[in-house]
């Protein structure tokens, strides 16, 4: 019986030669799936990881675009007040009418404190006064009387007499006044001679401060703060988040060598780790403010920042069939997003190449392409194609004059009247250069594109955008060249290319005629 019972044993195993490999197989891939989801959990925190490192850097960059257009606005009104010749003679004249009696010199007084108090109303500045040489107060915005020039106010005095060019006071507390302030010092000069400073004063708090405070995702540890070297400690400029009753000129000696910001004015950049103020590891980003010797540190804490890693383990212990189901389905859903992206991205890439950044005109290469195809469309229908060649008047001089941002402005006005003129929407306006606009109208004759091109100019006329070199009642003007060709014109071995510089170079010969004849004119 025991012999029977072997070999019926023997005959059906309790798993057999097919069961086994396929157990084998099923197994295997139970492993791999389970290798697989902690390998893409581990990836996934790693894509955290950059996610945060990169935000710490954008928010950086961000944050030092502001704080340097910031300082960069300060430094273009001291460099105002100290080459306004107005101002100046004005300064030397009152202070020479001081010395004697004169009945002007309250008049002058008058103006140079209208200057001062533009500067404290208009320009955003808490205070502004007139220092003589030697930093002692001669004027003040009002009546008022305020401490002598501080210490630090003194040495920058000096230096700026000294380079003959304005100099900033870094951010201060003191019992000068009541709030942290930011200071510039301009040298006024009459004749090569130092005759006063002006000295400008602007509360942070409002102005400089809340540009460390932008950040784009919410955080209880995130916080930005500026920092200089003084001597081989980091002197605090800015508040600090979770010591808010320190004070400015607070410093992190060097003892700290972890401090980030002992580590940043040491010459650490990009992303690094260290201990800060409350003695937390935190993860820092640090960077320089350019033409300054600020440096901004941002960072948030180690913790915070890899809270995540430990987060959704437990999708290791999803059963197989329903994780990868899960997995399927993101796969393709992020697929899906790619292909949605790339084709949003094709399709900005293609309007880019395409339009001119700065009028959102279409630029030369729309223009060769709408060429090319109305061309053909006005040939089949025997139609003729006409161009007008539009040129800013006087535009070199008007940038000159107001500058290349006011230059800019004007293009976007100008572009803006040709767009409302030009309504049909076959006919292209494009941005043809610098201050020439070219606009290709099919099926438009000569005379029609006169019409048009005559309404073009009367709109640029009537907008009165101010102009004061224009010879046209000081306003912006436009000249006009208009072409325009037939289907009769067309050689049978020119190509569309050709006959798109015939006609360019027939419009560019009559604005050059529309110049000639004074401009603000269509031929």
């Amino acid at each position: 019986m025991l012999n029977a019972v072997n070999t019926r044993m023997a005959q059906h195993p309790f798993l057999s030669r097919r069961t086994i490999p396929a157990l084998i197989v099923i197994l295997a891939s139970g492993v791999l799936m389970i290798l697989g989801g902690i390998m893409a959990y581990q990836d996934n925190q790693t894509r955290q990881q950059h996610m945060i490192a990169n935000e710490l850097q954008l928010v950086n960059q961000l944050q030092i675009q502001g704080i340097e257009a910031w300082r960069r606005a300060r430094i273009v009104d001291a460099n105002a007040v100290m080459m306004d010749p107005l101002f100046s003679d004005a300064v030397a004249q009152w202070r020479l009418a001081s010395q004697t009696p004169a009945d002007d010199a309250s008049a002058l007084q008058a103006a140079i404190q209208d200057k001062l108090r533009f500067l404290s109303e208009q320009a955003g500045y808490s205070e502004a006064y007139l220092l003589s040489p030697s930093g002692d107060m001669l004027l003040t915005a009002g009546q008022r009387n305020y401490p002598p020039l501080p210490p630090v106010g003194q040495q920058a005095l000096r230096q700026a007499i000294q380079d003959a060019r304005p100099i900033a006071i870094d951010p201060q507390t003191g019992p000068a006044f009541a709030y942290p302030w930011f200071g510039m010092i301009a040298p006024v000069y009459e004749n090569n001679t130092i005759v006063a400073a002006v000295w400008l004063v602007m509360d942070v708090r409002n102005s400089l401060f809340p540009l460390l405070e932008t950040w784009p995702s919410p955080s209880n540890t995130a916080e930005s703060t500026l920092v200089m070297q003084e001597h081989d400690s980091a002197r605090i400029l800015s508040p600090l988040r979770h010591q808010p009753q320190a004070k400015l000129n607070f410093r992190a000696s060097q003892a700290l060598v972890q401090s980030p910001m002992v580590q940043a004015i040491h010459g650490m950049r990009g992303l690094f780790t260290g201990i800060d103020y409350r003695q937390h590891s935190v993860l820092a980003v640090a960077a320089p403010v350019a033409e300054s010797p600020w440096y901004l540190i941002s960072k948030i804490d180690t913790e915070e920042a890899w809270d995540a890693r430990w987060r959704g383990t437990w999708h290791i212990a999803v059963p197989i069939i329903g994780g990868l189901l899960c997995i399927l389905l993101a796969l393709g859903y992020t697929q899906h997003q790619a292909w949605r992206y790339e084709r949003r991205l094709k399709a900005l890439l293609e309007q880019q190449v395409r339009h001119d950044t700065l009028t959102q005109l279409a630029n030369r290469l729309a223009l060769d392409e709408r060429f090319e195809q109305n061309w053909r469309q006005t040939a089949y229908q025997r139609q003729p194609l006409s161009a007008l060649m539009v040129d800013v008047d006087h535009f070199k001089a008007y940038n000159d004059y107001f500058g290349h941002i006011a230059g800019d402005q004007c293009l976007k006005q100008v572009a803006g009247i040709l767009t409302s003129v030009v309504r049909r929407s076959t006919d292209m306006v494009s941005r043809y250069g610098g201050e020439e606009f070219v606009i290709l109208l099919p099926n438009t004759s000569l005379a029609e594109a006169h019409i048009l091109a005559q309404d073009i100019c009367q709109t640029v006329f009537d907008a009165a955008i101010p102009h004061p070199f224009s010879q046209h009642e000081k306003r912006v003007t436009v000249s006009i060249g208009i072409a325009c060709l037939t289907p009769e014109e067309r050689p049978a071995k020119r190509n569309a290319n050709d006959m798109r510089k015939a006609l360019l170079e027939r419009a560019d010969a009559a604005l050059y005629a529309a110049k000639s004849a004074g401009r603000n004119q269509a031929q």
